[in-house]
């Protein structure tokens, strides 16, 4: 049986997972892959460095257990034993409030409350926002069929403004570094959309949800689960897998053009020429039988060029954001608050320079040596699209300035470190879900072209994972 000839297109964790399913595959036509990324490293956001006994994650640091796609993959590739979950005794939440630290109140889920004493205690909201909150209730419920709509709208209509702006904006959107009001609730949160839809009422639904699950003694097992050695291992270990298999991973080679191939007579299975920048300034091409268009949907809008208009369209029509995350770490007895939390995040109306900070040394376990502290501090997504316009000096200069009013850090960081994330967090805005199955349309229409990545269907490591495992099937089935 003649090989297939497949390129993948993006070298992030969705890029790797395709190439490494379609090399391992037991069944179906044999596959030639060849990995195309326009960077010098491999792993899109994920970004993982060590050193002195820390180990910093620059993009995401882990991912949900909820959705076990993830998980399944650490353990299909042999690193089930690296994987660790959040330390239990530090998985509270610090929020600011008119000058204080105060914890998020126990039993909030996605800013549902679910706890009567916690959030009636909080001094988080005033007494009209936590029955504005309670009237969630008896409000009427929002029929499904008018369709999308905004978290912030959502979240205002279901819990009020006071509920958006102290948990919703920081939190969800925070997710995302994204725009509450402009991104969709079903494409982002559809559990919280779909609480309402079974139960007319977050709060009511999110109670029956909690009633499911089983009791357990202690505290509840972690949400998360990361790697021993930073989620670059995941990216390390695909890596390895493909290049044994005999894929060729090609770094440094930004694709320029993918275009039906000239030499395709009319009633064959039309093929695909991808153009691609070599480390020699030259271009060189590769012709395949299936292309997987696994980069940022605004690369893969340039590369396609002018095969489909409406196509290129619909693809620069999903918006991105910019991102930076600055890692500082400290001895120990330099940071006078305990860091007894995952970390804080910020409410917009607090008027702060970043978006929030994680204390990564609390929230894992080795991360950092004993004596040590490691603290994440993120800047920049839409309410500060100029931030990465600052050198690394300055971002390095405003994260110790905020964590000295936040945390009273007065002393120089031991180590420090900026990741730039340069137009690399998708925006699922409202309409989103409509966007993607017209650009799965069209491509249906191109046989051999896929489509899979966090542009599309949902951003998290788990959903990556999941949509690369479908386009290497939809691959496979060809």
């Amino acid at each position: 049986m003649t090989a297939r000839r497949v390129v993948v297109v993006g070298g992030g964790v969705t890029g790797l997972v395709v190439a490494y399913r379609l090399l391992s595959a037991q069944t179906g036509p044999r596959c030639e892959v060849t990995l195309l990324e326009s960077r010098a490293r491999l792993g899109g956001n994920i970004q993982t460095e060590r050193e002195g006994g820390f180990v910093i994650d620059g993009g995401p640091d882990s991912f949900v257990i909820a959705k076990p796609f993830a998980t399944d993959l650490c353990k299909e590739l042999g690193l089930g034993e690296r994987l660790i979950g959040t330390t239990p005794k530090n998985r509270r939440v610090y929020i600011p409030r008119r000058g204080a630290l105060h914890t998020m109140p126990e039993g909030l889920v996605l800013a549902v409350p679910t706890r009567f004493l916690p959030f009636a205690r909080t001094p988080l909201f005033s007494l009209p926002g936590k029955a504005r909150m309670a009237l969630d209730l008896v409000l009427p419920q929002r029929p499904r069929e008018k369709g999308d709509e905004s978290i912030g709208s959502f979240l205002r209509r279901r819990l009020g403004a006071e509920a958006l702006d102290v948990l919703g904006e920081p939190l969800l959107g925070g997710i995302y570094a994204g725009d509450v009001d402009l991104l969709s609730i079903r494409s982002t949160f559809p559990q919280l959309a779909e609480l309402e839809d079974r139960h007319g009422s977050l709060i009511r639904g999110a109670l029956a949800e909690r009633r499911k699950k089983p009791a357990t003694k202690g505290p509840p097992p972690s949400p998360f689960h990361s790697l021993l050695g930073g989620m670059g291992e995941l990216i390390e270990a695909l890596a390895r897998r493909i290049e044994k298999a005999g894929g060729d991973i090609r770094v440094g080679a930004p694709v320029v053009s993918v275009e039906r191939s000239s030499g395709a007579e009319a009633n064959a299975p039309p093929r695909w020429v991808v153009r691609y920048g070599a480390r020699d300034g030259q271009t060189e091409s590769i012709e395949a039988d299936d292309v997987v268009m696994a980069a940022p949907a605004h690369a893969a809008a340039s590369a396609l060029g002018e095969i489909d208009a409406e196509l290129g369209a619909l693809l620069r029509g999903i918006p991105y954001v910019s991102t930076g995350t600055v890692v500082l770490a400290y001895a120990r007895p330099d940071v006078p608050h305990p860091l007894d939390a995952v970390g804080v995040v910020i409410p917009k109306d607090e008027r702060r320079r970043i978006l929030a900070a994680t204390f990564i040394s609390s929230k894992w376990a080795g991360r950092a040596p004993q004596d040590a502290a490691l603290v994440r501090v993120f800047v920049g997504g839409h309410r500060d699209p100029g931030a990465l316009a600052a050198s690394d000096e300055a971002l390095v200069s405003l994260a110790r300035e905020e964590l000295g009013s936040l945390l009273g850090v007065r002393a120089a960081p031991m180590l420090a470190r900026v990741f730039r994330y340069e137009q690399a967090n998708a925006q699922p805005i409202v309409g989103h879900a409509a966007r993607v199955r017209r650009i799965r349309d069209i491509a249906r229409r191109l046989p051999g072209l896929h489509f899979a990545g966090a542009a599309f269907d949902g951003v998290g490591i788990p959903d990556c994972v999941r949509q690369a495992n479908e386009a290497a099937a939809a691959v496979a089935a060809r």
